[in-house]
């Protein structure tokens, strides 16, 4: 991915999913660019990593549904598994990164949680 490997510093959004459930911490990266959002995901998880590298770049179409998106389709692709939230988390991201969810608002709220009552 040129983007990672120039150097380059660009403005980024970058959000961590840590999950006690599975044991790994998740660091997405995303960078607007153009027609693209550039992904990055740093895990302790193989296959989060394996998503990463498949999935490396997504389209603003990509953005608007989840059915034919290729943050989900590519997470099927990776066989993850269906209660991983990473995807959704990288959803987020990009939603941010594109202006279509406020950076303020998310940094104000910091987290997004699963609370599991009974």
């Amino acid at each position: 991915m040129e983007l990672w490997k120039t150097g380059e510093t660009k403005m980024s959004t970058k959000v961590l999913v840590d999950n006690p459930i599975c044991g790994f911490k998740t660091l997405i990266t995303v960078v607007k660019e153009g027609p693209l959002t550039k992904v990055k995901l740093t895990s302790g998880c193989a296959k989060i990593n394996d998503y990463g590298n498949i999935l490396a770049e997504v389209k603003n179409e990509d953005l608007y549904r989840a059915q034919g998106s290729k943050i989900f389709l590519k997470a099927q692709e990776a066989r993850l598994t269906p209660t991983c939230v990473v995807p959704v988390a990288l959803m987020n991201a990009c939603w941010i990164e594109n202006q279509l969810m406020s950076k303020n608002l998310a940094l104000e709220k910091k987290e997004i949680k699963i609370i599991f009552e009974e």
